[in-house]
């Protein structure tokens, strides 16, 4: 697997062991870089000082909810990840069809 990535932070199971898991699968061979997705930036930067903290694999993609319409990322997620030298890899870039132009915001409220 070239990347594997978790999606949001599991607050029921300690940063440590999800870290070393992920470590582990990168250390075996099995995958060779590893990623998130949908997490606030304090658990990001925290489970990455975890990882190097203890010589593990860091993540070097974030998925995060970003386009055009809904810029949050912006405040905290990017900059860290540009900080870090992350890649960012956006999800909804088109915000479900809407940016396409050929969808209204009605079509959207159906869903």
């Amino acid at each position: 697997i070239d990347l594997y990535q978790i999606h949001r932070f599991d607050k029921e199971t300690p940063i440590e062991e999800t870290m070393e898991a992920l470590n582990d699968l990168v250390r075996s061979g099995k995958v060779r870089y590893i990623g998130a997705s949908s997490m606030y930036a304090w658990q990001f930067a925290k489970a990455q000082h975890i990882a190097e903290k203890n010589g593990w694999t860091k993540f070097v993609t974030m998925q995060n909810h970003y386009n055009l319409i809904y810029r949050e990322e912006e405040r905290e997620m990017n900059p860290l990840c540009l900080d870090q030298g992350v890649g960012l890899i956006p999800w909804s870039p088109l915000a479900r069809g809407f940016l396409t132009g050929n969808r209204n915001k009605a079509d959207i409220n159906k869903e």
